[in-house]
């Protein structure tokens, strides 16, 4: 089968949306007929990537209603726009999401489970897409969202498709954390896992170390499969001079504020002395006022999100490009096995980077071994990677040639893209 006639059904909890920088499918699916691509996703949002033509919403505030209202339609097709969504719905997900996200309360996340687990999400209109759409291949990641992966295995067995499975987190492992809430819901978590990696024909993991675990606990051979350069990235820097403007877009979840809040001490001590940096943040993440307070000032600005593109733009004007998990809080473990889509956003913009977190994780590690970023594992090397820019300004450029060589080697858009349309060729030939 042709790549012009492959029917692809892609599964996300967000929607394709501009002011979210999550958009790994719509970038490997780019090239193909928008006409032949579908979405169904989870968040109360509009969509607005020209890269799908049809999207269907199931919506999370509606099956919380659905559990007493049994009438209510909870899932339906949306017309793809650059308006917002019903504020309403859009404002109570947000709220319940960001409450979630900063307490990490495990019992939450399990009733949570319940309720979509009664709701009435298996509706008429969710077939009458499914029915109607007919997908050759269904797309998904293999995420920890037990509901999403129920829905998954219901559109696999309905329309008769092949899946592949992506690997960009581990969501598998009892590696995160020790506390007996997180291994209560992890179990639950693997066993859906579990399930739906049986009715699914092939996977990519983004990093060799994903690879490896997954292959193992799954019994899977995954094909290794990043985000590509979204550009071929250019080194420009005609003079350094100082103050450096360093800038961070995107959530500051799972530690990631208190990672930033590190920085900005630093930063803070720093241009005592003289004024040495400014810090320019943009993110969707609700801070509390007493958080915002700690981390702003006349070095540090936290502003509200842009579209992806105007990230892109501003990153290609920055000095040093901000790198953030979580460094040794509870939340340090999250991105163990993670490739973040911000990494080769990162390296396609041609610029310093500095990666601040957990240095026994697969983002750090990759910064390390490459020498691509200077890394920072804990204040005080956040302090000293700063003040070594001061020191040897030629290291801006320095780091930011070896982040271009390694982006260039790594992950050229024409590679990545061999391996993700062999992938679906091979699972439509298994199936014919």
């Amino acid at each position: 089968m042709a790549r012009e006639d492959i029917r692809i059904l892609v599964f996300t909890v967000p929607s394709w949306n501009s002011r979210v920088g999550a958009n790994s499918w719509a970038t490997f699916l780019d090239k193909y007929d928008s006409e032949k691509i579908a979405a169904l996703y989870l968040r109360d949002e509009v969509p607005d990537s020209p890269v799908c033509s049809r999207y269907f919403h199931i919506s999370e505030n509606k099956i919380i209603k659905s559990v007493l209202k049994r009438w209510m339609k909870t899932g339906n097709e949306v017309i793809p726009c650059a308006d917002d969504s019903d504020g309403e719905d859009l404002a109570e997900h947000n709220e319940r999401y960001q409450k979630m996200q900063r307490k990490r309360r495990y019992s939450m996340l399990l009733a949570r489970e319940v309720i979509w687990k009664l709701g009435r999400w298996k509706t008429k209109e969710l077939n009458e897409f499914l029915d109607d759409f007919k997908p050759d291949i269904i797309l998904h990641s293999m995420d920890g969202y037990i509901h999403m992966n129920r829905i998954i295995e219901y559109a696999i067995k309905r329309t008769g498709a092949k899946a592949i499975g992506y690997i960009w987190d581990d969501n598998f492992t009892y590696k995160q954390s020790s506390k007996l809430g997180y291994k209560i819901y992890r179990y639950f978590q693997r066993k859906s896992l579990k399930r739906l990696a049986k009715k699914t024909s092939d996977f990519f993991a983004i990093t060799d170390m994903t690879k490896k675990e997954a292959d193992e606990f799954f019994n899977i051979n995954c094909k290794i499969l990043t985000k590509p350069l979204n550009r071929v990235p250019c080194v420009n820097y005609e003079k350094t001079e100082f103050p450096l403007n360093i800038l961070y877009t995107g959530s500051l979840i799972i530690g990631r504020d208190n990672s930033l809040e590190r920085v900005s001490e630093a930063i803070r001590r720093i241009n005592e002395d003289g004024d040495y940096f400014r810090l320019s943040v943009y993110t969707q993440t609700q801070l509390s006022q007493e958080k915002k307070e700690r981390i702003e000032g006349e070095h540090c600005r936290i502003n509200e999100p842009i579209p992806q593109s105007e990230a892109l733009e501003k990153q290609r004007q920055a000095d040093v490009l901000l790198f953030l998990e979580d460094i040794d809080g509870p939340d340090s473990k999250v991105a163990r096995l993670s490739f973040s889509t911000k990494i080769t956003d990162y390296l396609s913009s041609g610029k310093c980077i500095l990666a601040v977190g957990c240095k026994d994780t697969a983002p750090l590690q990759y910064f390390t071994e490459n020498n691509i970023a200077l890394t920072a594992g804990s204040t005080e090397e956040i302090e000293s990677a700063l003040r070594s820019l001061i020191r040897d300004a030629d290291l801006v450029r320095e780091y930011a040639e070896n982040a271009k060589n390694i982006g260039i080697k790594n992950h050229s858009p024409e590679r990545i893209q061999g391996v993700f349309d062999s992938a679906l060729e091979s699972v439509l030939n298994k199936a014919e």
